[in-house]
């Protein structure tokens, strides 16, 4: 994450959308001075032309400059004019014009050559009120309708028209409130809500025939989090782990009622065009001491394509999707939470699709669903994201414990089954070699496979020697269960290094 991407948006375009209700008074120059000082003390220069008109302070002539980065020499960030207006109550009005210019420059190290982009951000009916006191400053932000969209852009020489980039994000019916609380730490609460969001996005390249165009729209679209930002250690820092050691930390939730993407790239081959849309997506991400999480589901799901070179359409449904991990990130002698989990219910293909791989309609097409939900413990031996630890680290983490907690896979007439625990000790990698020993046990419950495999021989995608092996395999880990076509088996690690099936040791 560039300095640029954690630091400058959320301070001055994301601030820009923001918070609510009143502490004790404020005056302009607090608000403004917060700003500057939030930038200048991440080790961002800030210069300025500050003029005071009665009750008004003006700003103008902004540039805040951001040295280091991937390949940056430098970027300096040139923003339109704003006024801080006293307001009764201590309150400040930050009065921003309905067309804003915005300018960025870099210079990256590679090649000298100044990268150039002209953005514009455009609102009505908008509003900022600041209010509060200079260590708590609350933002209330509304907007009827904004946009932020590129103007125009040069890298390494090459001028870019809006016939060959395009770029535009725009919304309606924005309503933001951020509590932004300063100190030797600097944490933001935000509450935030649009009624609608689109995005276009299209690039060609000058030299070639390939293109990319994607314009997406979403709905109802809510956000709400915290972050803790330690602003001297943001400056210092060359890597998320000392920050994360000083506090670093955010917790996001996002949700929308519904998606729509649609997506076009061209090349020699022709054109192929993709559609999704879903219903109802929640979004939950967390970062911090405790470690890092992602949790997203979304219902409804459909996919359609049209791929070049292919002269019928593909299309994809599913009743829902999600996937979910939680991992450690920094070092300690206990073991930590983990998780991984995925979900594809209800999933669905076009005939056409079948057709492919099953002309004569042997296989059941009835809707599929996988499905995986594991937690454990593991002790992490390193701090992830300290470069250098990964760099130097042979084994990052080890495994203590691991549970199936579901897995799920009911597919053309099959379902397979399996729940489970086992702990690991990694004092003993001799008795399974290389691996610590597992103590614990994992139910698998299997059915409709002989009748599966029966049709894929039919079908030829199978050999009949392969199908032999395979029954011969499954009986001597599996013993039929209760209904017609079904297994089930228990495998058991115990104490003494054994590998029990259904109480037969097998190691």
């Amino acid at each position: 994450m560039s300095h640029f991407n954690a630091s400058l948006f959320s301070s001055v375009l994301a601030v820009s959308l923001s918070g609510t209700t009143a502490f004790a008074d404020l005056a302009p120059r607090d608000v403004w001075g917060d700003w500057r000082a939030y930038l200048e003390g991440m080790g961002y220069a800030v210069t300025a032309t500050e003029a005071t008109n009665g009750d008004t302070l003006n700003i103008s002539d902004i540039t805040v400059q951001i040295a280091g980065g991937p390949d940056v020499e430098t970027m300096i960030l040139r923003l339109p004019p704003l006024q801080f207006a006293e307001l009764s109550g201590g309150r400040v009005e930050v009065v921003m014009s309905e067309t804003m210019p915005l300018e960025v420059e870099i210079t990256p190290k590679s090649t000298k050559r100044l990268a150039k982009a002209q953005l514009t951000y455009t609102q009505s009916g908008h509003s900022m009120i600041a209010s509060g006191d200079p260590d708590a400053i609350v933002f209330d932000y509304t907007a009827d309708a904004f946009n932020l969209s590129l103007g125009s852009l040069s890298v390494d020489g090459t001028v870019f028209d809006p016939a060959t980039t395009r770029f535009s994000l725009g919304g309606t019916a924005l309503q933001s409130q951020t509590q932004v609380t300063a100190g030797e730490v600097r944490s933001y609460d935000q509450n935030m809500q649009m009624g609608q969001v689109t995005y276009d996005i299209f690039f060609k390249d000058p030299a070639q025939v390939e293109t990319m165009m994607m314009k997406s729209t979403l709905e109802e679209v809510v956000f709400a989090g915290t972050s803790v930002l330690p602003v001297q250690e943001i400056a210092q820092a060359q890597n998320l782990a000392p920050l994360i050691a000083a506090g670093f930390a955010f917790d996001g939730t996002f949700s929308t009622k519904a998606t729509e993407t649609q997506t076009e790239i061209t090349s020699d081959e022709g054109a192929s065009k993709f559609k999704t849309g879903s219903q109802n997506t929640q979004l939950a991400v967390a970062m911090g001491a405790d470690g890092v999480s992602y949790d997203v589901t979304t219902q409804q799901v459909q996919v359609g394509a049209q791929l070049a070179g292919i002269p019928f359409p593909l299309f994809v449904e599913m009743a829902s999707a999600g996937m979910k991990i939680k991992a450690p990130v920094m070092k300690s002698d206990a073991p930590q939470d983990i998780a991984v989990g995925f979900d594809l219910t209800d999933f669905t293909m076009s005939d056409i699709i079948w057709a492919l791989f099953d002309p004569s309609a042997q296989l059941p097409r009835d809707p599929a669903t996988i499905a995986l939900d594991l937690t454990g413990k593991a002790k992490v031996l390193l701090d992830v994201f300290d470069l250098q630890q990964a760099a130097d680290a042979k084994v990052p983490a080890e495994l203590n414990a691991l549970s199936i907690d579901r897995l799920v896979v009911d597919a053309v007439g099959a379902k397979l089954e399996a729940q489970g625990a086992a702990t690991f000790d990694n004092t003993d990698k001799t008795t399974l070699p290389g691996f610590p020993k597992p103590v614990g046990d994992i139910t698998v419950n299997l059915a409709g496979a002989n009748g599966l495999m029966d049709k894929l021989v039919a079908m030829g995608l199978l050999p009949a020697q392969q199908v032999t092996g395979a029954r011969m395999m499954m009986g001597l880990f599996a013993v039929p269960g209760d209904a017609p076509d079904t297994l089930t088996s228990k495998i058991e690690f115990n104490e003494a290094g054994q590998i029990l099936a259904n109480g037969q040791r097998v190691k």
